[in-house]
This record gives C-alpha cells, structure tokens and sequence, in this order.
C-alpha cells in the first residue's frame, strides 16, 4: 500500500511513520525539515502541503496530519487560518485530482470547543478573540469543508477526532515526561489544577487503530465519516497520574498550579460515534 503523510515529523507523525514502514508500505512522508531519519520504505519530501506533488497520483491514501497551534499554543489567527484551511483545501483538490481519493483527516478534539459554542453568537466571538481558540476554530472549519466536498464528489474519507495522547517519542514538556522524569528522579510532579478532564489514549493503541482505520472496507457502511478516537472515558489529569502510579505502585508527590487559561475545558468522547481504542488504565 502507497501511503502519502502529511505532517511526518510531528509527535503523532514520527511514531506512526516509524509503525507503518514496518509494514512494508511505501511511505512518501512529507515535511518541511531537512533532516530526516532513515527508515526502511520511507522516501521524504521536503516541501509545502499546497504543492503539487507527484508522488499524490502513486499514492492509495492520503494521511493528513499536519496542523498549525499544536506546538505553539499561541499561534496567531493568520499561521493557522493559512495551514490548517487554506494549504489543507490545495491538498484535497490537489489529491483528488490526482486520483488520490482515499482520505484520512486525522483532526483534534480542540473541534468540540467550537462546537459548544458555536450556537451561543457573543461567547463565539469573545472565543475567536483567545489565541488558543485559533487551532480547533480552523481545525473545525476545514473539518466541514472535507465533509462537505467528500459527499458531493463521493470520496472514501475518514475524519478521525484525536484526543489527549501519550507515550512514545514525545515532547519533553508535555504531562506523560514529565511524570516519568519525576518517578526516575523520585521527585514531585508539578502539574496545573488538574481537574480539567481528558479522555487519555496511549499511543500505541492509537495508532493501532489509525492503522486498522487505512481498511476502508472496515466499518465502511457509508462515507464520508467522522468519529472520535479514544478510550470513552474521560477523567482529570489529577486523577489519571494518581491512576497510573496506584496501577503500577508507584509513589509520587503531586504540587497543584494555577490553572492555566488553555486547559479549563472538559473534552468527552461521543460515545455514539466512537471508535474505541483500549483504556491503559
């Protein structure tokens, strides 16, 4: 199987390309940096999502995974309107008509902010205004854009809604090293008010089922389709490091922050449309 991914050296990007060339899949993996591992089966393309590009016309599926806001929290309106709408729209139309008409959309669970708003006209605007709104707002609307055009030009398309992901080759600032780094260390883990509540998915199941996702003779009664990828059960980030420590005995000192302005809504999986990966704890 021919694979074109976008956004290949991203967090979720790295370890998916790493799993997939595995496989024996020809992986045309694209990116902007100019310095790339050396996997097996892995031909990377150094560029722009908008280009043309070739390798689209030998591909069977597109993977789009490259968006602006998720490294920078506080990516301005313009650099996330322009990649995660603009050069993603020039994707599409440039894969359809290359006859590349397999698409996973992998986007975020940033979307559901939007959509509790999105009928309440004052606090849509006032969010658009929070620079951290900017990611899931574009997310979003290229969201519908991909649903919109995937039913009129009938394309076999998956958009998959990931949630709080961990484990693997992962920065080092986020939540999941930093608790490791605090067992290592026997040291104490500084964390935010930590009631803000995720539904936490390891990475290897993940992408399991990111993988299982690419049979689109899998659950393949009609397309396109959304669904939101996660364990179905969300809970604090207080109560996920106490929940993983107890589950492997661990002890572990935890120091609340204040909450911070980014972190204070609450994302649950649609159990109705879920496509369920396993629970590590």
């Amino acid at each position: 199987m021919n694979l074109f991914i976008t956004g290949s050296n991203g967090y979720l990007g790295r370890n998916l390309i790493y799993r997939l060339s595995q496989k024996q899949n020809k992986i045309y993996a694209l990116t902007r940096k100019k310095k790339n591992p050396k996997y097996k089966n892995v031909k990377w393309l150094i560029g722009s999502i908008d280009k043309k590009w070739p390798e689209l016309a030998k591909s069977d599926i597109l993977i789009h995974l490259a968006a602006e806001g998720v490294k920078n929290l506080y990516s301005d309106f313009d650099k996330c309107y322009s990649l995660n709408v603009v050069k993603s729209k020039k994707l599409i139309l440039n894969a359809y008509e290359s006859g590349c008409k397999k698409w996973l959309i992998i986007t975020t669970c940033k979307e559901k902010k939007v959509e509790k708003y999105k009928n309440y006209y004052n606090e849509f605007v006032n969010l658009k205004k929070v620079p951290f709104f900017y990611y899931g707002l574009t997310k979003k609307t290229f969201t519908n854009f991909c649903l919109n055009f995937c039913k009129q030009k009938k394309i076999k398309c998956r958009v998959i809604r990931l949630f709080q992901i961990y484990g693997g080759i992962e920065p080092k600032k986020r939540l999941w090293p930093s608790l490791i780094r605090a067992i290592k260390k026997n040291d104490s883990l500084l964390i935010s008010k930590g009631v803000q509540k995720q539904d936490f998915c390891n990475i290897n199941f993940v992408i399991d089922e990111i993988e299982k996702s690419l049979n689109f003779n899998y659950k393949s009664n009609n397309f396109p389709q959304e669904w939101d990828m996660g364990t179905g059960k969300s809970i604090s980030v207080k109560k996920f490091v106490k929940e993983f420590c107890r589950k492997f005995n661990l002890k572990i000192k935890i120091l609340i922050s204040k909450s911070k302005d980014y972190d204070s809504f609450n994302y649950f999986a649609d159990k109705s449309n879920l496509w369920k990966i396993k629970s590590e704890i």
